[in-house]
């Protein structure tokens, strides 16, 4: 097995986890009073949920490279980083719908 392809059996997963954060996204900015398809709550513990699995697959990526002294996968850093923005901007959106119902 090439110790290249390693790091891209992890692409899938952030690239799941940033189609899951979009959805989120869409879901909180398009949220009415009437009709609230999902909450608050689980919109907040997906983006968690997304963010420290995203966050444990990339502390793995560095155990493996450290180990087959190989370099990282700078794609799948890239993929980190876009999770943790989505996460940080459907917080921020959840935070400011629910200043603006009130």
């Amino acid at each position: 097995m090439d110790d290249g392809s390693i790091f891209t059996n992890f692409r899938p997963l952030y690239i799941f986890f940033i189609m899951i954060q979009a959805v989120s996204w869409i879901v909180a900015v398009s949220r009415k009073k009437q009709c609230k398809p999902i909450n608050e709550a689980a919109i907040s513990s997906i983006s968690f949920i997304c963010l420290v699995v995203s966050a444990f697959m990339t502390y793995q990526i560095g155990i493996l490279s450290d180990e087959l002294a190989i370099g990282g996968d700078p794609v799948s850093f890239i993929m980190f980083i876009v999770v943790m923005i989505m996460s940080i901007v459907n917080f921020l959106v959840i935070y400011l719908n629910r200043n603006n119902e009130k």
